[in-house]
């Protein structure tokens, strides 16, 4: 009889998962794990299904989760699931086995027919598991690109973006968060006080493009306590066209602050403006891919 006990997802859990899992892949390149407050903000949005979360406890402690999801109904009929291999304690091994056969079980229950995992070289372990599962390279889940500020030169460009005013700005940008991510007012209202109050040692910044009043782009700059490393997302919307405007306003915000370089995230839709970006001099420090089986 096992020694490990595995639940579902129960309000509560999530300080220990983020803890977990923060020191499990303390040494893994391009993973983020999610705070608390963030895995909290997820797990009530609408259509959250608790039993694609799984835990594995021994003796009342988390030694183990697993996170899966299922996608929305495609065309083609087939449906299908994403997750992540589990996240462990050393020495919990076999915690990991169990709970990847629950999740794989769980999906199987549900209806899903092919479940696809992210797999990366710097993600200890996943290019083992997704081997030892029977699991094949399928494509690109995303791109980690960077480049040095000193190699960044905006062309000539004519728009000029601002420091968003928390105040004046606050309704504009909530609505851009419904609209853009697909959150509650509720959520779009905790993401807009966590950049405008970010945690200790952190920076956040909120760059807009006006259009007499009306707020027409709108991007986001993070600097981490470490600042070397900036991290820009990319403008949601018309990315070409304001570029050039964008990137003019957040080089001199980064560099005063102490970074030397800037990377950002390609995935989905966002994938087919590599080439634009390696054209101003971004490279491509990583792929992360996704490897699919049909269970």
């Amino acid at each position: 009889m096992s020694d490990y006990e595995l639940k579902n997802y129960k309000e509560g859990i999530e300080e220990a998962q983020a803890e977990l899992g923060t020191k499990v892949t303390k040494d893994w390149t391009n993973f983020g794990q999610s705070d608390a407050a963030a895995l909290k903000n997820a797990y009530s949005r609408e259509g959250f299904d608790p039993e694609t979360r799984h835990y594995a406890f021994k003796d009342g402690e988390l030694v183990g989760f697993l996170v899966s999801r299922i996608l929305p109904d495609a065309e083609d009929g087939i449906k299908r699931a994403t997750f992540d291999f589990p996240l462990v304690k050393e020495g919990h091994e076999k915690a990991g086995e169990m709970l990847y056969e629950k999740a794989i079980t769980t999906l199987k229950d549900k209806g899903v027919t092919i479940a696809d995992v992210r797999v990366l070289e710097g993600w200890k372990g996943t290019t083992e598991l997704a081997e030892k599962h029977g699991f094949k390279k399928d494509a690109i889940r995303f791109i980690h690109l960077k480049s040095s500020l000193d190699k960044l030169q905006p062309k000539e460009h004519t728009e000029k973006f601002e420091k968003a005013d928390p105040e004046r700005d606050k309704e504009q940008i909530v609505k851009l968060y419904i609209e853009q991510y697909n959150l509650t007012q509720e959520q779009a209202e905790a993401n807009f006080n966590g950049i405008i109050n970010p945690p200790e040692g952190n920076y956040y910044y909120q760059p807009i493009l006006r259009e007499g009043e009306k707020i027409i782009s709108r991007g986001l700059l993070y600097i981490p306590k470490d600042p070397k490393d900036a991290t820009f997302r990319l403008l949601s919307n018309e990315l070409t066209k304001y570029f050039d405007a964008y990137l003019a306003n957040i080089i001199p915000v980064a560099t005063e602050k102490g970074s030397e370089n800037f990377e950002l995230y390609l995935a989905g839709p966002t994938l087919e403006h590599l080439d634009f970006l390696k054209s101003y001099g971004f490279s491509v420090v990583n792929e992360v891919f996704t490897f699919t089986k049909e269970i």
